[in-house]
């Protein structure tokens, strides 16, 4: 009987174990698929409620980047794991992430965003971004100068 019961609790701890170092790995993975000659700004938009699913090649969803940068899916990736195929000349900037959830922490949406192209691009964009929608004071400060 005290055999018994010892393997049953080496089964158990030995069960415990494996189910929580599989918690540990079960990050999202999103490859994005950038083709040549992309340049500009990328936006995926997770959780629209109308917009397809993304693909699934094994355990990564997919995206591939189109010619117009913006891509809906009504899948939300919480902090996924990101790799990126890129075909362009460019490479990657700016990449953020931000979920939107209620106020008991469900996920209702969230955005992907990043820059395709050389540093220089990259900077002309920002600044772009920044007159549009910046402060006053930045751009008093800059004519001030």
């Amino acid at each position: 009987m005290t055999l018994r019961f010892i393997s049953v609790c080496v089964f158990t701890i030995f069960l415990t174990l494996a189910v929580a170092c599989s918690k540990r790995n079960s990050q999202a993975q999103l490859r994005v698929e950038v083709p040549a000659g992309f340049t500009g700004n990328f936006v995926l938009d997770m959780g629209v409620r109308e917009a397809p699913p993304l693909q699934k090649d094994g355990a990564a969803y997919l995206v591939s980047v189109p010619r117009s940068g913006k891509v809906e899916t009504s899948t939300i990736l919480d902090a996924p794991h990101v790799t990126f195929k890129n075909s362009s000349d460019g490479q990657i900037w700016g990449y953020s992430e931000r979920i939107f959830s209620t106020g008991d922490g469900i996920s209702t949406g969230g955005k992907i965003e990043f820059f395709v192209g050389t540093r220089k691009d990259f900077e002309a964009e920002q600044n772009k971004k920044n007159k549009s929608g910046g402060s006053l004071k930045t751009e008093s400060a800059f004519s001030a100068a």
